[in-house]
Parts: C-alpha cells; sequence; structure tokens
C-alpha cells in the first residue's frame, strides 16, 4: 500500500516537534513561537486533528497486550478513528499543510521523524477499507505486533500536568533531597515543566531535546576520569529518554544527572 505522509496526523505533529527542537537549539525565538502557535492552531484539545491524533498514539504507546484483547482493541480503535468526520480531517489538514508551507518551508516534511515506519504502518491500517482482506489482515497483524511488544521497563504515564497543590509537593519533595540552591539548567528544567501544561508541553520537549544533548557532551568532555564507566552508564540512560514520555520521575532523574555532572565537573577542576 502507498502511504501519503501528508495526511497522516502524527506525521505532521511529529514534523512540528522536530523542527521546535530545531529553532530552540539555533536560538531561533521568532521560528520557535510560530511553529508553537501553529501548534496550537491545529491540536488544541477539541479540535478534529486532535482526536485523530490521540487514536494513532493509542496504537503507538499501548503495549503488552494479551493477544486476544489486541485483536479486540485494534477494531475498537479504527472503529473510533472512522468515526470521526474524515472530510473535516482532511480539510484541516490541508490547511496545515499550506501554513506549514507558506510559514515554515516545505523542508518541515523532510525531518527525520525516528517512529516514522509504525506511523506509517497506523496510517495504512486505518486507512485499509479499501484494499483486499489479504492485505487488510497483514495490516492488523503489524498493528497487534506492535501493541503486543513486551517492555522490559515499566510503561511509564503519560506527561501529568500540575495544579497548585501538586507543584508545591514536587518542589518540597525536591527541596527535601536537594538543600542547597537549584542551579540555573535546574531551575529552566523545573520552570518548564510546571509550564507544561500551558503549550501541551511543547517547551519541556524543546528544553529537554537541547539539555539532553548539553549532558551527553558534558559526559564526553568527563571521559578519562575515576568515573568514566559510571559516566558511560549516565549516558546510556540518557539515550532512553529521547523516546520516553516526560514523567515526573524522568524529570526528576534528568535532575540529579545535572547535579552529578557538575558536581564531577567541579571536583576535576580542583
Amino acid at each position: 500500500m502507498k502511504h501519503n505522509k501528508k495526511r497522516n496526523t502524527a506525521f505532521l505533529y511529529e514534523c512540528l516537534i522536530k523542527e521546535i527542537t530545531k529553532a530552540v537549539v539555533r536560538k531561533d525565538n521568532a521560528r520557535k513561537e510560530s511553529i508553537i502557535n501553529i501548534v496550537k492552531e491545529n491540536f488544541s484539545k477539541g479540535s478534529v486533528l486532535y482526536d485523530d491524533l490521540q487514536l494513532y498514539k493509542q496504537l503507538m504507546e499501548t503495549k503488552n497486550l494479551k493477544q486476544e484483547f489486541a485483536s479486540r482493541f485494534i477494531i475498537e480503535v479504527k472503529k473510533d478513528w472512522n468515526s470521526l468526520d474524515r472530510k473535516q480531517i482532511f480539510n484541516q489538514q490541508t490547511k496545515l499543510i499550506k501554513q506549514i508551507n507558506e510559514s515554515l518551508g516545505t523542508e518541515v516534511f523532510g525531518n527525520f521523524v525516528q517512529n516514522y515506519r509504525n506511523l506509517a504502518t497506523i496510517g495504512q491500517f486505518f486507512n485499509s477499507n479499501s484494499v483486499s482482506a489479504k492485505n487488510r489482515l497483514v495490516l492488523e497483524d503489524k498493528i497487534k505486533n506492535l501493541v503486543m511488544i513486551k517492555e522490559n521497563k515499566k510503561k511509564e504515564a503519560n506527561l501529568l500536568h500540575l495544579d497548585k497543590l501538586t507543584y508545591n509537593t514536587f518542589v518540597n519533595k525536591f527541596n527535601e533531597t536537594y538543600q542547597h540552591t537549584l542551579r540555573d539548567e535546574q531551575r529552566m528544567l523545573l520552570t518548564n515543566y510546571i509550564t507544561s501544561f500551558s503549550d501541551n508541553g511543547l517547551g519541556l520537549k524543546g528544553f529537554m531535546n537541547e539539555e539532553l544533548g548539553r549532558l551527553k557532551r558534558e559526559i564526553d568532555s568527563l571521559t578519562g576520569t575515576a568515573y568514566s564507566d559510571k559516566l558511560k552508564q549516565v549516558k546510556q540512560k540518557l539515550e532512553t529518554y529521547s523516546n520516553a514520555p516526560l514523567t515526573e520521575e524522568v524529570v526528576k532523574e534528568v535532575f540529579y544527572i545535572q547535579d552529578l555532572i557538575a558536581e564531577i565537573k567541579k571536583w576535576k577542576s580542583q
């Protein structure tokens, strides 16, 4: 089956997220704000593209289902996809594609999306009503394998939005561990996490992409120290965050790593 990636809502969303990351790294605030506004306009909760995107996410993020339940699950998700106003979604996709072309440039569609193959398979599965029974079964098997994949670690919860009480709890817990003043990078991480509810986590994603890259570069610069082996393990841990949901636990672990690297750098300079 052919796959039109520009008609894959999840692909369009991921391309924009990648473009935000690039804008953050380049410190191009004007472009970053432009992309965020496009995402907010098209993917805000209640919009047709938001509803369409959630169905892609259900198939992408669900793991470890038993075989009999996996079959029922993907059928129900497909029913939900068919129940959406496909004409309205097509029109909104057309509007979004035009916005990207005119405001950002066609190169956005060339962004590397790491999970593209799975997104394309899901897109083909959703649009499989008119294909042969054999091809439909092949696609269904691919999706079942996707949601039945075994994972060694426990599936993390999606990014949780913080209200005032949750924020105070988070800060208190952190201060119990860190009695000293927060480092600048820790304050920025905490601030981005606290305000993530206002932009669907886009600012946090952009900051985390930049910060993870910085931390890995810092680790590379510390090779040859007594902590080299441990730092290699830390770097491997950082790699796992690239595709992980940005949960409170991930943010806490990055806090610890920020502090660890700063202390080793301080020790090395003495």
